[in-house]
């Protein structure tokens, strides 16, 4: 018995040009019977095959003059057409069939290369808002950086008590005096708070809040050290990583809103990331960055630089397993690549003479300890 399927027609004789119809695959033909009556009769051999259609299974039986197309998408007709044709079909439907799965890979392909190229958007789209904050933060105005910073240090805890004796303030703050007329931009207003701690610890908030403790003091061998410090610190401030910092930690529509002019979230992201978050936690690409421009900080103000470089192998070589008190060498990593980044930097430079910050340092180490505070002092 012959098989029948149904499918349709397409014919510019039909009313509306299509119709459907019961196929029927007799032999040497296939026979389709439009709901009308209409008889359409393609010889096997005259027949010209394509598959496609939406699901990539509708079989297409052509005429020669492609007058009349008969077409059936059930997954069972493209082998009964076959057996009916007794093999006659057998090129044209195998070359259907690659032509379908080409389009059908190119169309995978296609498909795959525009999710690609949507989330390659979505990734270029925030990383172009990253990247446009970091350069609106590089030309914003520094009072920014100075309300950030004084936002959070008004927020944090600092880790202990702040001193005022006249002696030990007044010796960091003469070495804030040296360094700060070298400093990258102009505007930062740096203020210094000494604060009365074990911890090895020194930083610089943006706009220029400098917190120094005495573990630091205690530890260094010269003043010249602890500029060497300082100038490192500062560096991050007039280098503005931290604030690139608070650009990076920006959600994208804070970002978003940041950059036409809505500074809220750029605030309250300062204010949590440095209340919250080491202000020591810098990348290395900006620990580099801040041990140059604090060697030419300490070199211009006529600090001889290599304080910072001898600072360095002091705490490796005292402190080789780096305990966690020693807050500032935990937070630098790769000191000894560093050590010897710092003094190629110095040898690169022009010798000069270097003018001995003026203090009494073994009066200000045992001040900021507390063994020797005469009354009236703090």
């Amino acid at each position: 018995m012959d098989e029948q399927f149904s499918g349709g027609v397409f014919n510019d004789e039909l009313p509306t040009g299509r119709a459907g119809a019961e196929i029927t695959l007799a032999p040497g033909a296939l026979e389709a019977v439009t709901t009308d009556g209409s008889v359409f009769v393609i010889p096997y051999r005259e027949c010209q095959i394509e598959i496609g259609g939406f699901n990539n299974r509708m079989v297409f039986c052509r005429t020669q003059d492609r007058s009349v197309t008969v077409f059936c998408d059930h997954k069972k007709f493209a082998k009964s057409l076959s057996a009916a044709a007794s093999g006659v079909l057998d090129n044209q439907l195998g070359a259907s069939k690659r032509q379908m799965k080409s389009r059908s890979r190119r169309a995978t392909a296609f498909g795959f290369a525009c999710l690609v190229g949507i989330i390659l958007l979505c990734i270029g789209g925030y990383f172009g808002v990253r990247y446009g904050v970091s350069a609106a933060i590089q030309v914003m105005p520094v009072s920014v950086d100075r309300a950030i910073g004084q936002s959070a240090f008004g927020t944090m805890d600092v880790g202990g008590p702040e001193i005022n004796d006249a002696v030990v303030v007044g010796a960091v703050e003469q070495m804030v005096e040296r360094l700060k007329p070298h400093a990258a931009i102009d505007g930062l207003e740096f203020e210094v708070h000494v604060v009365d701690s074990p911890v090895l610890n020194a930083f610089c908030l943006p706009g220029g809040i400098i917190v120094v403790y005495t573990g630091l003091i205690e530890e260094a061998k010269s003043p010249e050290q602890v500029a060497a410090v300082l100038a490192h610190e500062m560096s991050h401030a007039t280098l503005r990583h931290g604030m690139e910092r608070v650009g990076q930690s920006l959600g994208f529509w804070a970002a978003a809103t940041f950059l036409i002019g809505d500074l809220t979230g750029l605030m309250a992201a300062g204010t949590e990331l440095f209340h919250y978050a080491a202000v020591n936690s810098y990348s290395r690409g900006q620990e580099d960055a801040a041990d140059a421009e604090g060697v030419k900080m300490l070199y211009e103000a006529g600090i001889d630089p290599s304080g910072m470089a001898q600072f360095f192998q002091i705490l490796e070589e005292e402190h080789g397993d780096v305990p966690d008190a020693l807050a500032w060498i935990s937070t630098h990593p790769q000191h000894a690549d560093r050590i010897d980044s710092v003094n190629a930097i110095i040898k690169s430079l022009p010798k000069k003479e270097y003018t001995p910050i003026d203090v009494d340092w073994k009066e200000v180490q045992d001040r900021a300890t507390m063994k020797k505070n005469p009354p009236g002092d703090g």
